[in-house]
């Protein structure tokens, strides 16, 4: 079997072809000799110099993990990585908690609680974040997931598509763009079939964020929604408690880009 240090040397020139299959194939053998050396997880009672400089080996293995897991869609594999790279990012040596892919890895954690609709989460674990990495919201990639997550908050639909339309600087990013395209699109389905009771087909391509009518149609049909003469039929009547409600949601999903008098 090759050596330890001839693995990681396969594993890194490997991981720079974008050979993911091959990573995973050399990780698994990896980190049983870094289980074996008890250099896989840091132990905070010891800060011998030698041993965080093994660890910190340890860790760049780890962090490549975690981006040949999300660069193959494997989203529990990552998780996985992400679970043991925390005990390195909040630790509280130094040497351990930097790292140039940090923030990156952070913020595809959050994108993953976000593209799993685990809200609650995903504020918890911005709390602890906070707490250990100053000036979030100044950090280009972790200002990311923040900025997303607070249109989606507030319903600024057309804000949070833009953002996610206009892509990211980080190739992984656009992994959950989709995923979170997707989300909103429903999101505001559900609350369309709520608020109308049919509306012309060219306003609801609009409100959808399709490109045209024919991915609208195609999109309601298959919801169930009925198409006719150039409109779509949510429902067979509108209650007057719908038809209240409709404003709020019209002014919260299509914000500033999309004209009202065009949709009442």
């Amino acid at each position: 079997m090759p050596s330890l240090p001839d693995l990681v040397k396969s594993l890194s020139v490997a991981f720079d072809a974008k050979d993911y299959e091959s990573c995973k194939k050399l990780l698994t053998p990896i980190k049983i000799e870094l289980l074996k050396n008890n250099v896989f997880l840091p132990d905070p009672n010891n800060q011998n110099e030698v041993y965080i400089n093994d660890l910190n080996i340890s860790k760049k293995i780890l962090e490549i993990g975690a981006l040949v897991s999300i660069n193959s869609l494997e989203l529990e594999s990552f998780q996985n990585y992400f679970d043991q790279l925390r005990l390195y990012y909040f630790s509280n040596n130094n040497v351990l908690s930097t790292s140039e892919n940090k923030s990156k890895l952070v913020s595809l954690y959050m994108l993953i609680l976000l593209s799993q609709g685990d809200v609650s989460k995903f504020h918890s674990e911005l709390e602890f974040v906070d707490k250990h990495i100053p000036d979030l919201k100044e950090n280009d990639l972790l200002s990311y997931p923040i900025e997303l997550d607070r249109w989606l908050m507030e319903g600024s639909y057309q804000k949070a598509w833009d953002l996610l339309k206009a892509g990211s600087k980080v190739a992984e990013f656009d992994v959950f763009t989709k995923t979170l395209m997707d989300a909103i699109r429903e999101e505001i389905a559900c609350n369309t079939e709520l608020s109308y009771s049919e509306l012309p087909l060219t306003n609801v391509k609009t409100l959808l964020f399709f490109n045209s009518e024919k991915e609208a149609e195609v999109f309601g049909m298959e919801r169930g929604w009925k198409v006719r003469n150039g409109n779509i039929y949510f429902k067979d009547e509108a209650s007057p408690q719908v038809t209240e409600h409709k404003s709020t949601f019209v002014l919260k999903t299509l914000d500033y880009a999309i004209n009202l008098e065009s949709i009442v």
